[in-house]
């Protein structure tokens, strides 16, 4: 029954990504294992919005870590567990609390044991910066726990690179790149713990630093960037973008300027916002209270998936009521389709 519900929840949240991303392109997923203990590593721009896309796209029923201030509500508690959350506790949240951590480690040294996937955001905060951050070392202590329980295991790390093109404007495109798998076992040593696992982090954070768009030169960050939006630069492809910061030659980036062509498809458009002007105005209203913006996303991402598609509900039930089921159900139909030209044909100014 569990997993009827996982999948039919899978199913919803692909619905909801696709009438909120513009496009959504994956990359080297013959690099998943099909079978044996995995742990997916990503970077981390969009809040909820990434840790939906990797289990979406890698095939794999897939657990993942969440903060745990996402869990204080019971019911709210009760249907992320039942997605496959587990919370992880920070030193924010209270001393008291990071000794809940060891119970949320024994659950995923069981899930690796039991040779299925996690997920986790190394970097430890989300962020706007087309950059990998430092890595936090908490993945590796979830190795190191399974291998002294079950040293013969093969734990495999596979790095995603997440990529948008405008990561808070509606409706943004991404790419997913997924790495090639990195053995864990060959870098820790449980008769001889570094700590500090040096060796570990260093070559996670290189194979993410090259699947995503990766700006070492802190300093000069935002000259580098003002030049690659110049350049009019494809940010769903950092292999090119990494290789043009590396020698500055791969002219191939450089994109002509389009001329302004009239969008013939504005009127419908103008008609969709029409017709949606109920959850447009929540939407208003929401958008002008969320405090960190890197959210945004995951807001838009819960008013599509739930306040649109009511609103439709309702409207087709009132068409039902004053005519027939038929033109109810074109009326529908139509919504959806109003739905989809837009997301997939609006462009981002």
């Amino acid at each position: 029954m569990r997993t009827i519900w996982y999948h039919s929840i899978k199913i919803y949240v692909k619905l909801g990504l696709f009438f909120t991303l513009k496009k959504i392109k994956v990359v080297g997923k013959e690099n998943i294992p099909n079978k044996g203990a995995v742990i997916f590593i990503g970077n981390h721009q969009n809040a909820l919005i990434d840790a939906l896309l990797i289990p979406i796209t890698n095939g794999r029923k897939t657990y993942f870590l969440a903060r745990a201030n996402a869990f204080k509500n019971k019911l709210v508690k009760s249907l992320l567990f039942s997605v496959n959350m587990i919370p992880v506790y920070r030193m924010r949240d209270g001393i008291k609390t990071i000794e809940r951590n060891l119970k949320t480690f024994e659950k995923c040294t069981k899930i690796l044991k039991n040779k299925q996937t996690l997920e986790i955001f190394s970097e430890g905060e989300h962020h706007l910066k087309r950059r990998v951050l430092p890595l936090k070392k908490g993945f590796a202590r979830i190795i190191l726990a399974t291998l002294q329980k079950y040293p013969e295991l093969p734990i495999q790390i596979i790095p995603v690179g997440i990529n948008y093109d405008h990561a808070l404007k509606y409706p943004c495109s991404v790419s997913i790149l997924y790495g090639k798998p990195i053995l864990a076992n060959d870098f820790i040593n449980i008769n001889s713990v570094d700590f500090k696992f040096s060796n570990l982090i260093n070559e996670v954070h290189s194979s993410l630093k090259k699947l995503t768009t990766h700006i070492e030169n802190i300093e000069h960050y935002d000259e580098i960037i003002n030049k690659l939006n110049e350049k009019q630069v494809d940010f769903l492809n950092p292999i090119k973008i990494n290789a043009y910061l590396k020698n500055h030659q791969d002219f191939n980036l450089i994109k002509k300027p389009k001329k302004r062509k009239l969008n013939l498809l504005i009127p419908i458009h103008i008609i969709a916002k029409l017709n949606s002007i109920l959850p447009l105005l929540i939407w208003k209203y929401l958008k002008f209270n969320i405090k960190d913006t890197i959210f945004l996303n995951t807001f838009r991402f819960a008013i599509i998936s739930t306040i649109f598609p009511l609103f439709y509900g309702m409207q087709s039930w009132g068409v039902y009521h004053y005519f027939d089921y038929k033109i109810a159900i074109i009326y529908f139909a139509s919504c959806i389709l109003l739905g989809i030209i837009t997301t997939k044909t609006t462009k981002i100014t």
